[in-house]
């Protein structure tokens, strides 16, 4: 919900942008603000939309110290044209839209650092640290309704092209670190592929394939082309431009009336550890706060270190202790409900399922699996609850009954307070099945586990 809405903003800046002439882009001299005449029409629908998806994802974290700087290296990196669509961006940041961006900019010094360190890695300009101000305003826990996520914004399948891992467990998309170093490599090809910034950025928001496509069927050359084409989604339209204004604002924050946020250092070092692990315990053990290991391991999506080795980022004050304790951890976490399980003779995922009382599409996710059907006897596989609490949740002992002559299923549901849907549910039966003497049917409901057992 959060990127839709921010995808209005994108396509308000360009329509109010284009209400006048598009000439070619030609570099600028300076900064100046010539607002196109239009730039006020519909202004009012326009910042309620920014105001809406930039105040939901804003109010999630604390306020970032402001200081007075010009990010000079940031100013020099990306050349900026002179275009009409960018001066109706920077007319809108600075007017109806400031209190907004002045967030995101703030929160920028929080990742100012790492970014940086990972543009220079790839050799990249350092204006794309601003990036995140229009994809996420550095907000590592934003999800698209199409379902990126994170302060870069990454789709599922993008993020594991470039090595994120992204299952039930982990959502690397999160972690900052690790994200802007995949979204460094993502836009190193991008510019390898386009040779020009404005049609990479195009194409880290459209998709390189789409904006190739668009290139061959309208002639376009430049993004520039592209946009007074209209042969890009209107999204991408604004995207570019947006881009552009906020890096105006960054080269010179004082001129528009804005504050770049102090670029901090994270006191954190990283532990490699064994999971199942909860962080709860993880945090007793560190004597921190958990809610302070969940920010330090944002990838981390249910609060639980993943079976098998990993690395986390623990205070360094705690980073010894930790990791002197590291190779019992996870048999000392009274907390973790997840344990590791065999599969028998005539078992399924789906009767594991209905005896644990969860969804099978948990099991599935919990354990990387294609289906429910891609394992069978003798696999392995992680379930939610405590181990010592297994057998009895798997125990079949007084939840069957054997179908006597006469038996109906409603008959026999209503002696064990079902309904037939119930029965017929339990035992993965079609009501055309034919009940024979014998037959054993499941007539107890198991309780209930949740997902994690945390």
């Amino acid at each position: 919900m959060i990127k839709e809405r921010a995808v209005v903003l994108l396509i308000a800046i360009y329509a109010v942008a284009c209400a006048s002439s598009t000439p070619a882009p030609k570099p600028a001299a300076a900064p100046a603000l010539q607002p196109p005449s239009a730039a006020k029409l519909q202004a009012e629908e326009y910042r309620k939309a920014l105001e809406a998806a930039y105040g939901e994802i804003v109010a999630r974290e604390g306020k970032p110290v402001a200081i007075p700087t010009v990010d000079v290296e940031a100013a020099a990196s990306i050349p900026i044209p002179d275009h009409p669509t960018i001066r109706g961006a920077l007319q809108y940041f600075t007017t109806d839209l400031k209190p907004s961006i002045q967030e995101s900019l703030l929160r920028s010094g929080k990742y100012k650092k790492l970014i940086d360190k990972a543009l220079d890695d790839y050799k990249l300009p350092h204006g794309l640290a601003y990036l995140p101000v229009i994809e996420s305003a550095y907000v590592p826990s934003v999800t698209s309704r199409a379902g990126a996520h994170g302060i870069w914004q990454f789709m599922p399948e993008t993020a594991r092209d470039y090595g994120l891992r992204v299952d039930w467990w982990v959502d690397e998309r999160a972690d900052p670190e690790r994200s802007t170093r995949a979204a460094a490599a993502y836009l190193k090809d991008l510019y390898r592929q386009f040779n020009d910034w404005p049609l990479a950025l195009a194409a880290y928001n459209a998709g390189p394939g789409r904006i190739r496509r668009a290139m061959q069927s309208s002639g376009s050359v430049t993004f520039w082309d592209l946009l007074e084409n209209e042969a890009v989604p209107k999204e991408t339209r604004g995207y570019v431009p947006t881009f552009f204004a906020t890096l105006t604002i960054a080269s010179d924050p004082a001129t528009y009336g804005f504050q770049l946020g102090q670029p901090i250092d994270f006191d954190r070092s990283a532990v490699e550890i064994e999971g199942p692990l909860s962080l709860r315990y993880l945090a007793s053990v560190a004597h921190v706060d958990e809610a302070l290991l969940r920010d330090l391991n944002p990838a981390l999506r249910q609060g639980i270190v993943p079976p098998g080795k990993i690395t986390v980022r623990v205070p360094s004050k705690s980073a010894e202790t930790v990791a002197a304790r590291a190779a019992t951890l996870r048999n000392e976490d009274a907390n973790v409900a997840i344990c590791s399980y065999r599969l028998r003779e005539g078992e399924s995922l789906k009767r594991i399922a209905r005896s644990l009382g969860t969804d099978v599409d948990i099991l599935v996710a919990m354990n990387n699996l294609r289906s429910p059907d891609a394992i069978g006897e003798g696999d392995a596989v992680y379930l939610p609850v405590r181990a010592r609490e297994l057998g009895a949740l798997l125990s079949h002992s007084d939840a069957y009954y054997a179908v006597k002559k006469g038996d109906t299923y409603y008959s026999i549901a209503k002696s064990h307070n079902l309904t037939v849907d119930e029965l017929l549910e339990l035992n993965e039966l079609e009501v055309e099945h034919k009940l024979h003497p014998g037959e054993r049917l499941r007539v107890t409901a198991p309780r209930a586990v949740s997902a994690g057992g945390m």
